[in-house]
C-alpha cells in the first residue's frame, strides 16, 4: 500500500553526525569511539525517563550522559560544559548527500513528508534550517509535545494524528532499528536505512523495506 505520509527520523537518518563526533571528542581526549557510546547512552537514558515517568530535554539528557561517559574514562567534564558543546554542534549538522534529491523527488510526487524527532522543537527547527531541508516537510514534530520519547507507541500514534493519517497509511523511515520496530508495532509501514555501521535489531519487528541509500526510497514508493 502506497503511504500517504512518510515520517523521517532526523539524527543519523537524514543528518550526518560526524561534526558532533568531532566536537564531542574534543572533550573526550580525542576519542571519537566514545561518541558512539555517548549516543547509545543518550537513547538508553531517554527510555529511562519514559520508564520512570520523567521527561527531560534531549540536550539535558545528552549533557548528563556525556559527563557519565567521560567519568567512565577518568575524564572530568561538568554538565554545563557538556551542554554547551552539544548545543554548539547538534544544530549544525549537514544532510547526507542522498537526502535532498530524495526529499525533492518524493515531494514532487505528491507525498506528504513529516519530520519526527526526539530532539526539542527549537533544536529540531534549527537542525532542519541549517541543513536546508525544512521546506520539504509539511509538519515538524518533536516528542517534546507529548513528553515521551520514541519508540514509545504514544509518539507514533500522536504523530499520525497530527498528520491526519491512519497508521497503516503512514511510513516511518529511520536508520535505527529501535525506531523502525517501535513504529511497526503501532501498525505503521516501515523502511530501515542502512547507514554505515547500522543494522536492524535482530529481535525487533522486521521492516517492510531495508535500503542501502535513501534514494532507494523513491523506487520503493513508486513500486507500491
Amino acid at each position: 500500500m502506497t503511504p500517504k505520509v512518510i515520517f523521517f527520523d532526523i539524527n543519523e537518518t537524514l543528518l550526518d553526525m560526524q561534526a558532533i563526533k568531532t566536537g564531542l571528542a574534543s572533550v573526550l581526549n580525542g576519542d571519537e569511539t566514545l561518541v558512539d557510546l555517548w549516543f547509545a547512552n543518550l537513547l538508553h537514558h531517554s527510555l529511562v525517563d519514559v520508564a520512570s515517568g520523567q521527561f527531560h530535554d534531549f540536550i539535558d539528557i545528552g549533557a548528563a550522559v556525556l559527563t557519565m561517559v567521560a567519568h567512565s574514562k577518568d575524564i572530568s567534564v561538568d554538565e554545563a560544559t557538556a551542554k554547551d558543546i552539544i548545543k554548539q554542534h547538534i544544530t549544525r549538522l549537514p544532510a547526507h548527500d542522498d537526502v535532498v534529491p530524495t526529499l525533492k523527488a518524493l515531494q514532487s510526487a505528491g507525498v506528504t513528508l513529516v519530520a519526527l524527532s526526539n530532539s526539542s522543537k527549537a533544536g529540531l527547527d534549527a537542525q532542519l534550517e541549517f541543513a536546508n531541508i525544512k521546506p520539504y516537510f509539511s509538519h515538524v514534530l518533536s516528542v517534546e509535545s507529548v513528553r515521551t520519547y520514541k519508540p514509545h507507541a504514544a509518539v507514533y500514534h500522536w504523530a499520525c494524528q497530527q498528520a491526519n493519517v491512519k497508521n497503516k497509511d503512514a511510513m516511518m523511515v529511520a536508520a535505527h532499528g529501535w525506531d523502525v520496530s517501535g513504529a511497526k508495532a503501532t501498525g505503521m509501514q516501515t523502511t530501515f536505512v542502512e547507514r554505515p555501521g547500522k543494522m536492524m535489531y535482530p529481535l525487533g519487528l522486521a521492516p517492510d523495506h531495508s535500503i542501502g541509500s535513501l534514494t532507494e526510497l523513491i523506487a520503493v514508493i513508486r513500486s507500491q
